[in-house]
């Protein structure tokens, strides 16, 4: 999982607004970043702006989640490619619909792996009129849906991952979720928290991920648990998981980033 706060209304539009966007950025500044993309696309929410006789048929205001069936198509607003062809529009953030349609647009969200299906014969142009445009064939979104199907493969062991976790820096900060956790800790000993640090975990014999938040106090584990739960509430970890550790104060050092 990475951090999918929606960010700050005043987040300007040049600068990631979630953790899809996160990923984007670091993929396209080094490719090796390109796996956490695919792995992460399928669980969250695009948007998308309804066209056509769908667009007729819902109500002004109307916007929301949508769910189609697997036989239903779609309309949605476009880009013209120079050959001719029309690119669906999709984004990955309202904001980022409204200043390229309209602020007026009515729109709506769908899980990015039905979005994939929906236009899998291409091309699909993600985030048109910001400056991090992509596009994708129909080679591209197969290439999607497999690596989703593998994900969703993986999803389904379920629960809490069990062995050997390995934990480490995260190559990319979730700096919405540092500042939740930060704000819910406090200054040292306000909490009775004297350290803590997030890392990210990788629990090898199932390959899943998620987060490790190691914790320093001498306060009992399902006060901590409580504590933390209320601060990361709104959070969406899509298929990943929080894990938290308490040891008491004094013990070894963790590992990632310091919190506090």
């Amino acid at each position: 999982m990475t951090d999918f706060l929606t960010a700050p209304q005043n987040t300007p539009l040049d600068a990631p607004r979630n953790g899809l966007e996160q990923i984007i950025e670091a993929a396209l500044a080094d490719p090796v970043h390109w796996r956490a993309f695919e792995q992460v696309l399928p669980t969250v929410d695009l948007f998308l702006a309804p066209d056509g006789q769908m667009l007729q048929g819902i109500e002004p205001g109307a916007t929301g989640m949508r769910t189609l069936r697997p036989d239903e198509g779609m309309d949605v607003k476009g880009v013209t490619l120079d050959d001719g062809r029309v690119a669906a529009g999709v984004f990955t953030d309202p904001e980022r619909l409204k200043s390229a349609w309209g602020e007026d647009t009515v729109f709506i969200a769908m899980n990015a792996h039905q979005v994939l299906y929906l236009f899998r014969e291409g091309p699909i142009i993600l985030n048109p009129g910001s400056p991090r445009v992509m596009l994708f064939q129909k080679d591209d979104i197969e290439a999607l849906l497999k690596a989703a199907g593998l994900a969703e493969g993986q999803r389904q062991l379920g629960g809490r991952p069990t062995g050997t976790v390995q934990l480490g820096r995260p190559e990319i900060e979730p700096t919405l979720l540092v500042d939740r956790l930060k704000a819910a800790v406090g200054p040292v000993g306000g909490t009775g928290i004297t350290a803590a640090w997030l890392a990210r975990a990788h629990w090898a014999e199932v390959n899943r991920w998620g987060w490790y938040l190691d914790v320093r106090t001498t306060r009992p584990m399902d006060e901590i648990k409580a504590m933390i739960g209320r601060a990361v509430t709104g959070v969406s970890f899509g298929q990943e998981t929080l894990d938290i550790a308490v040891e008491a104060p004094g013990t070894r050092d963790g590992v990632g980033i310091r919190i506090v």
